[in-house]
């Protein structure tokens, strides 16, 4: 009998049903018994995992389970919450069970992340980096189970790269931009302009930080750091 990984909170009384007809275990593992031939006719001990997910409470887990294990998955980890959601329990089980040689199939690409294509490849490239495939049985061109798989694995790679630097470069340059516009960063200062002339002559003229600090809601610190050249550029402290 397959077993299936699960959150713990998903567990609830009105789950019973699905628990029944897919038990629920933290732990289990039903890889080939050692020995075994793996691609090639090679000896390893390769396991077919499966994930499902699905976004809300009011969607049943049914038919992704049936179609992970029609598929050959022997253990499926499964959770709802949002695609777009990258910090998930069982994502990050899942990919850190993998091992070389292992596979892990989804039922369409959109259950592994919702978080569009450069998400969707830099998880590709995260398995890829495991030295595991990947299947989709909805996308039959993301397979690198296949012939092809290494050539698919390393297209993803670099475009995932790619990609990444294009979001770097873009950001750095629009970040120049904006600074050359005069845009500042970093914390929006705790002192006007008019309150750093002010709060500066009253320390120079010998008034207790401390009570200058207590007058504008700000610590002793930040009026110790007020500098004659910040009047008007901005002390962001």
């Amino acid at each position: 009998m397959d077993l299936i990984v699960s959150n713990d909170e998903i567990l609830r009384p009105s789950a019973a049903r699905r628990r029944e007809k897919y038990p629920v275990a933290k732990l289990m593992s039903f890889a080939r018994p050692a020995g075994s031939a793996g691609r090639g006719g090679e000896h390893c001990s390769m396991t077919i995992y499966g994930y499902a997910r699905v976004s809300t409470e009011g969607q049943e887990l049914d038919i992704q389970p049936n179609q992970l294990k029609a598929a050959g998955c022997v253990r499926i980890f499964w959770e709802k919450e949002s695609g777009t959601k990258d910090d998930r329990r069982q994502l990050r089980r899942v990919l850190r069970t993998l091992k070389a040689g292992d596979v892990l199939v989804i039922t369409a690409l959109d259950r592994l992340t919702r978080g569009g294509p450069f998400k969707t490849l830099s998880l590709l490239a995260d398995i890829t980096s495991r030295k595991a495939a990947y299947k989709s049985l909805a996308e039959p061109w993301c397979d690198t189970t296949n012939e092809f798989g290494e050539v698919q694995a390393a297209l993803i790679g670099y475009i995932a790269r790619k990609t990444r630097e294009d979001i770097l470069r873009r950001t750095a340059a629009g970040r120049d931009r904006a600074m050359a516009a005069g845009v500042r960063f970093g914390r929006k200062p705790k002192l006007n302009a008019t309150q750093r002339v002010e709060a500066i002559a009253r320390r120079e003229a010998g008034e207790a930080r401390r009570e200058i600090a207590r007058s504008y809601n700000v610590s002793s610190s930040t009026i110790a750091r007020l500098r004659q050249d910040a009047a008007v550029g901005g002390e962001r402290t």
